[in-house]
């Protein structure tokens, strides 16, 4: 036993002494092979020998974010620009964590701060623009994808883009006149369903429906069709459509994690609990970044008092989403029940301070599906 922990106490006094830069190359190999348990073990070491490593702080966030851990990445990013506040590289990836959490706000002035360092930077312009269009800045987001238009009248993601901002614009004719376009670049199948997904987040549904089952009268086996169509009648509340849309996708690839998540979702929404709480459990697997299936999780379990059950996944989404009073709301009705006073309170005012400020906090009980129209 003696001679097991010297052992151990050499290999670790061994580890402290070996050079950063070969500690450093090793973990970049192993994230270089998607090795993350070693890459992280790795720049971890090189972070206590060298707490202000940028390039290990930044190599963490892409680690942290391929693995489902957005709080951590956004941590880890957020350090490394203390460090390092024009790194294009570090602003655009946090960025990105924030946009796979659908927070266009936060997102938003990371895009910007690229642009401003490099306004030849066409990734960030893209996405400074989608930001903009989701945050009501439409002027802007015209004009920043016009100008990217000029430079490449062809781009289909262009287009779309472009076309969507009009539609939401309610310049039906300027949208109309760009859609035109993207069916001579993409062709009729591809532009059709890039057109319904225009429609759609212009909450026009009618229309995108319209565009999405000509897509599969065109092509039945165009992917990702039911997937769009399953998250219009979300939108128009016609649940039974919903449903067989979103069965179809799953019976395709029961791992889906964005047909699993709304389908649980609406299910709960329909106060079908227990039947959504396998939908959900697979749709956080999937989307371990997006707080909404946590949410819709703990309401499940809350709901069939299982309020102990309802806790984790209410603390995760608040965690992912820290402005989100309904699940604040929740987790505060939920420590409640099970007991935790002190918590409970703390939840509540955490409430109260989002709808005292100027915040548009969402309504305590969604009535609809977080992510459809």
């Amino acid at each position: 036993m003696k001679r097991a922990a010297c052992l151990c106490v050499c290999a670790f006094l061994l580890s402290a002494t070996e050079p950063v830069k070969e500690i450093f190359d090793r973990a970049v190999r192993d994230l270089a092979a998607a090795d993350y348990p070693s890459a992280e073990r790795g720049f971890q070491a090189v972070l206590r020998q060298e707490p202000r490593n940028v390039a290990a702080l930044s190599n963490l966030g892409v680690i942290y974010s391929h693995t489902g851990r957005a709080d951590q990445a956004i941590t880890s990013y957020r350090r490394a620009l203390q460090l390092s506040p024009d790194d294009k590289a570090l602003l655009l990836n946090l960025g990105l964590v924030y946009l796979r959490q659908e927070d266009h706000a936060r997102a938003l002035p990371l895009f910007a701060r690229v642009v401003a360092i490099d306004p030849q930077h066409l990734q960030a312009r893209q996405l400074l623009a989608v930001c903009r269009a989701y945050t009501g800045q439409l002027a802007p987001a015209i004009q920043d994808l016009e100008s990217l238009r000029a430079a490449a009248p062809r781009d289909e993601n262009i287009l779309f883009l472009l076309g969507f901002v009009y539609l939401k614009n309610q310049d039906s004719e300027k949208a109309q006149a760009i859609f035109r376009q993207m069916f001579e670049a993409a062709g009729p199948v591809r532009a059709g369903f890039l057109l319904g997904r225009a429609y759609y987040e212009a909450a026009m549904f009618p229309q995108a429906e319209e565009n999405f089952l000509e897509v599969l009268r065109l092509d039945p086996t165009f992917p990702g069709v039911h997937l769009e169509l399953g998250k219009i009648y979300i939108s128009l509340r016609r649940t039974d459509d919903a449903i067989r849309e979103l069965g179809l996708v799953l019976k395709e690839n029961p791992g889906d994690g964005d047909a699993s998540y709304f389908l649980g979702a609406l299910l709960v929404q329909g106060d079908r609990y227990a039947e959504g709480v396998p939908y959900l459990e697979r749709a956080k697997t999937a989307k371990p970044d997006f707080w909404a299936p946590y949410f819709y999780l703990g309401k499940a379990k809350f709901q069939l008092d299982r309020a102990a059950e309802a806790v984790a996944p209410l603390q995760r989404a608040v965690k992912l989403s820290p402005d989100e009073a309904s699940a604040w709301y929740l987790l505060g009705q939920a420590l409640g029940a099970c007991g935790r006073t002190a918590e409970a309170r703390q939840a509540m005012q955490r409430v109260r301070e989002l709808r005292a400020g100027a915040l548009e906090a969402a309504p305590l009980d969604h009535g609809k599906v977080v992510g459809a129209r």
